[in-house]
């Protein structure tokens, strides 16, 4: 469990650093040494920053709630901001014991043991901060993390007061407060870095690079772009949300495990990503003239209404457009109610269309008539379906081609035969090509079935009733 992880560590690292402050303050008062003072109050100062974070920890720790839906990850990075500016506090310290030994004077006295003494607190420090460094980055956990960035400063700081006390038995005192002047550039630069990479978890700055986002996310059959990706939080509890673009003729079920296949590899492949929310859009080409445009506008929106949409006329003119439509509303809903979503659609038109000048609408109601055979099926419907499976799968690759009609449009089923080393992602993606370039030429298509079948298969027809997408 990743909280029983860190706290382990913490734990460890915390006795290690009681000890290794105590015989630093031994050392400091019995020399008068500055430097081995301020030594021993940064590594003091580790102790308390192991406490802060066993308590950060223990918060951040704790399952989302009503008034935290995202968890409450980000308490670890307020307990790595708190000790960041302990840092800052610990400089004025150090800085104030610099000024007083200026105007007073005085020297340290360090004895051949208390040099040896603190000799030995530096493979401590090393150990320690080599612990730590590494246990922070197997985790992930921006706690442990910036406390192994502020114990690291240990080794440094422990070579300069050793450089310092030796100054001090060679007779060169004012070289004590000059290195202890030292310590406290590093404690600063310490709790600086901390202060702002705690600050980028908190003011929500992006935590995964975007274009690797889109790499994996492209590894997914059927994503055909991707944009607006944004992440925030922290290394071990990453949210990513993006938009990706699929088929416009595909059907919900088929967007929506792309979608749910896009979260999965995000969460597998980028360490620290805990939670991706992926919005579909449909991957439109770009419209051929500004009427086309305004058509797919005004469908677009109707369907975020509920609303179907027919017989779409228009007048032209220098200023802009006149549009009539014929609108399709739930049978059972009120005039008032009914009108009331019309009256959004053609606000809606207005907005995102400026040269739309009027909106004529009449609502009727939406029923599911029953199927009836029997109309007369358009010739260029056909020889439009046949092209369509020669463009895609090549030509003679088409075996039959059949179109049930009825009341509210037709339903076409064809069968085409491809070789039979390609696979079934490849097989997959060239049906929906086909069953999209149909649906853009003819809107009154209501199901296209794409039966795919190795080249010298028997022809077994795809007759039958048509009810779905491409396959």
């Amino acid at each position: 469990m990743y909280q029983r992880q860190v706290q382990r560590v913490l734990w460890i690292v915390l006795a290690a650093n009681l000890l290794v402050a105590a015989a630093k303050l031994f050392i400091g008062l019995r020399a008068g040494a500055l430097s081995a003072l301020a030594d021993a109050f940064h590594s003091g100062l580790d102790a308390s920053a192991n406490i802060i974070g066993l308590v950060g920890i223990a918060i951040a720790s704790r399952p989302p709630d009503r008034n935290h839906p995202y968890g409450h990850r980000k308490y670890e990075a307020i307990a790595a901001m708190i000790l960041g500016l302990f840092l800052l506090l610990a400089s004025l310290e150090v800085i104030q014991g610099v000024v007083e030994r200026l105007l007073t004077g005085g020297q340290p006295e360090v004895s051949g043991p208390l040099f040896l003494l603190m000799l030995a607190t530096l493979p401590v420090n090393l150990a320690i901060s080599r612990y730590e460094a590494r246990q922070g980055e197997r985790l992930r956990s921006s706690i442990l993390m910036a406390d192994a960035l502020h114990t690291r400063t240990d080794v440094f700081v422990t070579l300069s007061v050793l450089a310092s006390l030796a100054a001090a038995r060679l007779g060169i005192p004012w070289l004590d407060p000059l290195v202890a002047l030292g310590v406290v550039g590093v404690i600063l630069i310490a709790g600086l870095r901390i202060l702002r990479s705690t600050a980028l978890v908190l003011t929500d700055s992006a935590a995964v690079d975007p274009e690797e986002v889109e790499r994996v996310a492209r590894s997914v059959p059927g994503v055909r772009a991707i944009h607006k990706v944004r992440s925030r939080g922290t290394p071990d509890a990453t949210y990513v949300d993006l938009h990706l673009k699929v088929d416009p003729a595909m059907s919900t079920e088929q967007a929506h495990a792309i979608a749910t296949e896009v979260e999965e590899r995000l969460k597998a492949e980028i360490p620290g990503v805990v939670d991706a929310v992926v919005h579909v859009e449909p991957g439109r080409l770009p419209p051929a003239s500004e009427w086309e445009a305004l058509s797919v506008r005004i469908r677009s929106l109707a369907d975020g209404l509920g609303l179907g949409v027919h017989e779409l006329h228009g007048v032209e003119t220098p200023e802009g457009y006149h549009i009539g439509l014929h609108v399709e509303v739930d049978e059972d809903l009120s005039v008032e109610e009914a009108h009331a979503r019309v009256t959004e659609l053609e606000r809606r038109a207005r907005e995102g269309f400026p040269r739309l000048l009027s909106v004529t609408t009449h609502i009727e109601p939406r029923s599911r008539p029953p199927r009836q055979a029997g109309r007369e099926i358009p010739a260029e419907l056909e020889a439009a379906a046949r092209e369509a499976i020669e463009r895609v799968f090549g030509a003679g690759s088409c075996r039959e081609v059949y179109l049930y009609a009825h009341e509210g449009g037709y339903d076409l089923a064809l069968t085409c035969q491809t070789g039979g080393e390609m696979s079934v992602v490849e097989a997959h993606r060239r049906a929906e090509e086909v069953e999209s370039l149909l649906r853009g030429r003819f809107p009154e298509l209501q199901h296209v079935i794409v039966h795919v079948e190795p080249a010298g298969s028997p022809l077994e027809g795809a007759r039958g009733e048509p009810s779905g997408g491409g396959g």
